[in-house]
């Protein structure tokens, strides 16, 4: 195998696995509301998607966080997929870290979509993330700030809704986002050659493991032409539209966390980040390189401990 393409492979096994109306209570079929551990949940559907809600009991601050799950290449199961619900339990020492149910323990409301779409279903995740959030904010009486977090594709949706939408949040917090889709498409073209190209060189344990992967991306490559409209070739500004690097100018604070043994950092960690500055616009952003993979335990619990930064800004900014 290609030594080039080695750390783009794994970073994309890892990922594979891992201007709208404005809403009024009638659009959200009636939710099914449940009792949690200090919080109420509402699961419903709004606009053809199915959400959670969770709303902290007594320790409410005001404060809404927004999640923003990743890439659904199979297995999409619109009636369980809420964000960052879906993440692996953790190992130890982060045994029952669910950074959804973290955030409400903390006194955060929290709601989520599951985009009503499996795949790179980009346009229609922002379109039912933005719908939620003001579903949530004219419902509960949300009287704080009103954040986005979310992981890998997450991380690219919350970076785009953020430039969009800075009337509406107040801060994003991108957990192992995906900041350049234009590099993951041409690198995921070039990861699906390389393994064609050594198919038959390949032992059967390898081919094993990179055959289910050769699919996956072939999916997504399908995926993102779908959402696109045709390949970057065809249709290079549908791409560029979709791409946080290509929309850098924002104007509300946003901070990225990369694991540094995230593969994927090889090729997009720092492509935003130079986009924001090209823009003029470094004041609203921060980068952290830390501990941890793409989008596990240690670098949430780093993720988490920068959240304070967004509520405080600009203080200490």
């Amino acid at each position: 195998m290609n030594k080039k393409f080695s750390s783009v492979l794994l970073a994309l096994v890892i990922l594979a696995m891992t201007a709208s109306p404005l809403i009024t209570t009638a659009m959200a079929k009636k939710p099914v509301v449940t009792g949690g551990d200090g919080y109420t949940e509402y699961v419903g559907t709004l606009g053809g998607a199915n959400y959670v809600i969770r709303i902290p009991n007594e320790n409410w601050n005001g404060m809404l966080v927004v999640g923003c799950h990743g890439y659904m290449a199979f297995n999409w199961n619109p009636d369980a997929q809420f964000a960052m619900d879906q993440l692996p339990q953790p190992p130890p020492p982060y045994v029952g870290l669910k950074l959804p149910f973290a955030l409400v323990a903390e006194g955060y409301a929290y709601a989520a979509s599951s985009y009503g779409e499996r795949g790179f279903a980009i346009k229609e995740a922002m379109i039912r993330t933005h719908q939620l959030t003001q579903y949530v904010i004219g419902k509960f009486g949300v009287t704080g700030k009103v954040f986005i977090v979310g992981h890998s594709m997450g991380g690219l949706i919350g970076l785009l809704l953020g430039e969009k939408y800075p009337e509406l949040y107040d801060g994003v917090l991108d957990i192992s986002g995906m900041r350049d889709i234009v590099l993951g498409y041409t690198d995921s073209i070039a990861v699906i050659a390389d393994i064609n190209e050594h198919w038959d060189e390949m032992t059967p344990e390898e081919q094993a493991m990179y055959g289910p992967l050769r699919a996956m991306l072939v999916q997504m490559v399908e995926d993102m032409e779908t959402q696109c409209g045709g390949s970057y070739d065809e249709k290079p500004q549908h791409y560029e539209k979709l791409n946080p690097v290509d929309n850098a100018e924002i104007r509300i604070p946003m901070i990225s966390v990369t694991g540094a043994g995230d593969p994927l950092s090889v090729n997009q960690v720092y492509t935003f980040r130079d986009a924001v500055i090209a823009a003029g616009c470094e004041e609203y952003y921060k980068l952290y390189v830390v501990p941890g993979g793409h989008a596990n335990a240690p670098t949430i619990v780093a993720a988490l401990s920068h959240l304070q930064e967004l509520v405080d800004y600009p203080v200490g900014w």
